[in-house]
């Protein structure tokens, strides 16, 4: 079902946009930027060519294993004049694991939900290391960031057989490799020169990967590479939309983030591929950060945050008085209820971020009266654009590292 908002987004589009689709479009396509990417590299993902513009506000997606699959929203009316919340823009997927990704894209028409959702299809590879070793992915993790190890090996091994484990500071990857089977040979059934398996988010700190093999004939197992690495202080708060309750939500703890790509949650969240940096504790945070406020309310089933202390303090007060009141009421309360500190971030003096940092902007979706409350935290100014055309914008809310 479409959420009301959605509903009359789609009749605004349609009083607004003019005219019908001239000539005959080509082919939709997904472009990955770049075009082939390799370790270490960022990936997105664009769709183009398609018969109407997207409506960037819903953009979202998912990842199983090598599989992502991308949902997209559009009207079916005549395009014109332009809208800045319909276009075309990148959607970051981060660093991936260098293998073949499956990447699929569905178009839902807003105006017709129950219909199927027109698909494009395109297989994206990420090219390994050239040179025989251990790696991270990502190439430089950041706090509790899920960090995935890589072996490029000079000869053919199962990656069935990748096993993790961490000691202390030590990340060590086992795996069973055919001698007689070298990287420049014919590839054996069920063989690679390159896998990857996935340890988890690691604290701060410095480290070191090590990676044993085995031969498949049996024997002790070797240290063949070693990495030396650090996982950084900074950490990303990813942002995650669900499209049936037309909410948006963030999170930075890695157990939440993994709840939540896992389905949890109860179901409907995926990645907008938007994230900005913080701070997960207050030992890792410089002294101009500021706590972050998170509160919840279950009637419209939405989270807030506020880096103002006065902000906070109020919402704690009236949270406060209204529990009481429900209480007295013998009612349930459903106001914001203070749920702890979400993550440290610095925040705007004047409105204004400080130099080497970016603003995150918030928006509101002005629907308290309808008890239906949500703001949006993005730091990319085209997608600020594009939620101005519905939501209240409310100026920088917080400052991501740059």
């Amino acid at each position: 079902m479409t959420p009301p908002s959605k509903r009359i987004l789609a009749a605004l589009v349609a009083a607004s946009l003019m005219g019908a689709a001239t000539g005959a479009a080509a082919a939709p396509t997904l472009a990955p930027s770049p075009s082939l990417p390799t370790y270490g590299q960022a990936v997105k993902v664009e769709l183009l060519n398609t018969d109407w513009p997207l409506y960037l506000p819903a953009t979202r997606y998912t990842r199983s294993g090598n599989t992502i699959t991308i949902d997209y929203e559009y009207v079916t009316d005549g395009y014109g004049p332009a809208r800045p919340d319909f276009g075309y823009i990148p959607l970051s997927l981060g660093e991936l694991p260098p293998g073949n990704y499956a990447v699929q894209a569905r178009m839902f028409d807003i105006r017709n939900p129950d219909a199927a959702p027109l698909t494009v299809s395109r297989n994206v590879p990420v090219v390994p290391p050239s040179e025989w070793g251990v790696y991270t992915v990502p190439m430089q993790p950041d706090a509790n960031q899920p960090v995935d190890v890589l072996v490029r090996s000079a000869a053919y091994f199962d990656p069935g057989t990748m096993k993790v484990a961490v000691s202390g500071n030590v990340i060590r990857v086992d795996f069973d490799y055919m001698a007689s089977a070298p990287a420049a040979g014919a590839t054996p059934p069920g063989m690679t020169t390159f896998g990857s398996v996935r340890v988890g988010g690691l604290v701060p700190g410095n480290y070191r990967v090590e990676a044993w093999g085995r031969p498949t004939t049996g024997g002790a197992s070797e240290r063949y590479f070693t990495r030396d690495f650090a996982a950084g202080t900074q950490a990303e708060v990813v942002e995650f939309y669900h499209a049936t309750l037309d909410h948006y939500f963030v999170a930075a703890g890695a157990d939440e983030v993994a709840a939540l790509d896992a389905g949890g949650g109860g179901g409907g969240w995926k990645r907008t591929g938007q994230i900005f940096k913080a701070w997960g504790k207050a030992g890792d945070a410089p002294p101009s950060a500021h706590p972050v406020c998170r509160f919840y309310a279950s009637g419209p089933n939405s989270h807030f945050y506020t880096g103002d202390a006065g902000e906070c303090a109020q919402l704690k007060a009236l949270e406060q008085s209204g529990r009481a009141q429900a209480a007295s009421q013998g009612t349930r309360f459903t106001g914001w209820g203070y749920e702890g500190i979400a993550f440290y971030a610095l925040v705007p003096q004047n409105g204004r971020c400080a130099a080497g940092s970016n603003p995150v902007y918030r928006a509101y979706n002005n629907r308290a009266a309808q008890g239906d409350s949500n703001h949006r935290f993005t730091i990319d100014p085209m997608m600020r654009s594009a939620m101005q055309m519905g939501w209240l914008d409310e100026g920088a809310a917080f400052c991501s590292p740059g």
